[in-house]
Parts: C-alpha cells; sequence; structure tokens
C-alpha cells in the first residue's frame, strides 16, 4: 500500500515514520509566510447504507471530528513555525485568510485560525467560556480557490470533461485493469461505477469506516471475489482515493485552469512583501485538485494530498530576495509537520543549501502558469 493509502486513512503508523518528526525552522530573516492547506478530514458524498451507521451526523461532504482536530494541529504548527513574526491576537495588518466557499474548508480554516489565534491579555475577550479562542475574519474567494464550482467559468466542463468521462488514458488504464473489481463494487453497492467518482466515494467511506471503528460490510469484510482477502480488497478501494482530483492536477488543462489565478495571487503578495507591504502571514483553504495544483505549478514534485496537508512558502529579504518551499501533513491527527519540499530538477538546481530560492528566479519560473484575469482564462480554455 502506498503513502496516499495509509495518509487517507490517517491512521496508518507504518507510513507515519516517512514524515519528519520535527518541524523545520523558519529563517530568521523571512518577514512572510504563506500557507495553504487542503481541508481535513471530510464525510463521503454518499454514504454506504448496509450496516447502520454510528457516524456522518454532519452530514455529506462535512468535516469531521478528525478534520476539525487536524486544522488545530495544523495552527498549532504555524504558531510554532513563524513565533512572533505576528502577535497571538488577531491584528488586521499581519494577516490574511482566505477560503474556499465549501463549509469543510471555511471550518478548517477556522480551527487553523482558532490554534493561530489563541487570545491573550486584551485579545481574551470571555475567559470563562471562550478563554482560548477568539473570532478571526477570513475572505471567501471561489475563483482563488474552488474554481470548478463557479458558474460563470466556462471552461470548466472542457477540462473537466475528460475526467469526469474517465477518458484521459491513465484513467481509461485504471477502467480496463479493475473491471472485475470496479463490477463487484458495482454489484454490492448498487452504484454507478462506470465512473470511477463513485470508487473514489467507496475509498472515502474505508477511510471513516477505519476512523470511527465502524464496521465493514460483510462484501469487504469477507470478499468474495477470487483472489481477494479482506487486507488486499480494501487496499484495492482505498486506490481509487481521489482518483479525479488527483487526475486533474495531473492533467495540464484543469491543473493550469484551477490553479493558475491562485499562483499569482501568490506571486503578487511575495512580490508586496518584497516592496515592503502587506501582511506578515496569508493562509488559504481548498480542495485537493486546487491545493495540489498549486503545489506542482509552484515547482513541487507531488502526486497526492491527505486531509489537512498543503504547502507553506516562506519570504526574506535578507541578504538576498529569496523564496523557501515547504510542506505540511498531518501526522497523523493532532501532530502536524513542516518540511522541505521535493522540488522540480530546474528549481532544485536553484535552491541553496537551505533550500531558498531566488526571487527572481522563482517568479520567472511560476510565472508561465499564472494569470490574473480569470474569467478570460475561463474563455480560452
Amino acid at each position: 500500500m502506498n503513502l496516499l493509502l495509509f495518509s487517507a486513512l490517517i491512521l496508518a503508523t507504518s507510513a507515519a515514520h516517512l514524515l519528519p518528526k520535527k518541524s523545520v525552522a523558519i529563517d530568521k530573516n523571512s518577514v512572510l509566510v504563506l500557507f495553504g492547506t487542503r481541508h481535513g478530514n471530510r464525510h463521503p458524498e454518499v454514504f454506504l447504507q448496509e450496516n447502520p451507521r454510528s457516524w456522518g451526523h454532519e452530514g455529506n461532504t462535512e468535516l469531521t471530528s478528525f478534520g476539525k482536530r487536524q486544522g488545530l494541529g495544523l495552527g498549532k504548527e504555524l504558531r510554532s513555525f513563524i513565533g512572533n513574526l505576528i502577535s497571538r491576537n488577531y491584528n488586521s495588518s499581519q494577516v490574511k485568510y482566505y477560503s474556499s466557499s465549501a463549509n469543510r474548508c471555511q471550518m478548517t480554516l477556522q480551527t487553523v485560525t482558532a490554534a493561530l489565534h489563541d487570545p491573550e491579555q486584551w485579545g481574551d475577550w470571555d475567559k470563562k467560556w471562550y478563554d482560548h479562542w477568539s473570532p478571526v475574519p477570513y475572505a471567501i474567494d471561489d475563483p482563488l480557490l474552488r474554481m470548478y464550482a463557479v458558474k460563470e467559468c466556462k471552461g470548466n466542463d472542457k477540462v473537466w470533461g475528460p475526467i469526469d468521462k474517465d477518458s484521459l488514458p491513465f484513467l481509461k488504464k485504471l477502467k480496463t485493469s479493475n473491471a472485475a473489481e470496479l463490477k463487484y463494487f458495482s454489484d454490492n453497492t448498487k452504484w454507478n461505477m462506470e465512473n470511477l467518482g463513485k470508487a473514489a466515494d467507496l475509498a472515502d467511506n474505508l477511510i471513516e469506516i477505519d476512523l470511527y471503528k465502524a464496521e465493514y460490510p460483510s462484501w469487504i469484510k469477507a470478499p468474495k471475489l477470487k483472489g481477494y482477502t479482506f487486507e488486499k480488497l480494501k487496499a484495492k478501494i482505498l486506490e481509487f482515493a481521489e482518483v479525479h482530483q488527483n487526475a486533474c492536477a495531473e492533467y495540464g488543462p484543469c491543473g493550469n485552469l484551477m490553479a493558475g489565478y491562485w499562483l499569482q495571487n501568490l506571486i503578487d503578495k511575495v512580490a508586496d512583501a518584497n516592496a515592503g507591504k502587506g501582511p506578515q502571514v496569508i493562509g488559504y483553504a481548498s480542495h485537493t485538485e486546487i491545493t495540489l495544483s498549486v503545489m506542482k505549478l509552484m515547482g513541487y514534485v507531488k502526486d497526492e494530498l491527505t486531509t489537512s496537508a498543503g504547502f507553506v512558502v516562506e519570504f526574506k529579504r535578507l541578504p538576498k530576495p529569496a523564496v523557501r518551499l515547504l510542506n505540511h501533513d498531518p501526522n497523523p491527527i493532532d501532530d502536524h509537520v513542516i518540511y522541505p519540499a521535493e522540488l522540480t530538477p530546474k528549481l532544485k538546481k536553484l535552491a541553496d543549501k537551505d533550500g531558498f530560492i531566488p526571487l527572481e528566479q522563482f517568479f520567472a519560473y511560476a510565472k508561465q502558469f499564472s494569470f490574473s484575469d480569470w474569467k478570460s482564462q475561463c474563455d480560452k480554455a
């Protein structure tokens, strides 16, 4: 089972050791930290109905208690990382936050900022009931963080078409090579497995069944599919987790349209900081296909993204303007770790021993994928 399957389950101790145990330290000269995160663990879009459920009460695709804990863990680690770069109390001149309109993203960001801004002194407004929480504002921006849901973006259907129809070569191959397995899934769920998205829904159910220690359906627990044991079938199902979202990030037209506008926003924020303007911390909460896409466009080598994982970009002006690209991942629920990213060969050659890339060279790399007029880009996609 690969890292995606383990990290998707969030319980995999055998994969957890692959992550560093300790986060890197912020550079003493850093003046801006940007972070982007996929939402935390969520419920499936469709629930399996074979067994009475003791979980899923929040509703389909809503953030779970595990997702809330992941967000809080990220916020705590970010607070430890940034140190005194910003105050604990919310200050509008120091920070700016953005979210997709999806509930799961907003709630993830709310838990992140709860830990980032544990109020103190004048900010501690209700010690009896809310001693460690204070509301923090954020902007909802779907063209930035949920482009696929923007109705005005005419290009969405075009770039998502080959993915939704499973017509991309590797999606076709995935269907063909797993024809017997998909038929078995369909026969037992009564879902139309002609679309791989339904297999992903099944994987999402297994993730939650494990997290909530619920009971597996008998057809999974004791499979009647030739050559399969329970563990082997479970691993096979989990191979379909986020299959369409990951395909979008891999398929250039989709990944570029979903994340090019966000990439330009990141470039603009760093340029402002280089000019001595803007806040010191900027955070974003989005989705797999958007967050993974913008990471790949920035020069990360990454093919999958577990819940509440994403990027941290650190910028410093001295001794020369430079950025450092970092990952952040849950390990596995309450703990979080920030660590150096694997970069594309081109960026890797440009980075110094600490991972910092000269700003202008990073801009030259990233700007080939970015755009500032999303409506125009949607029209010509």
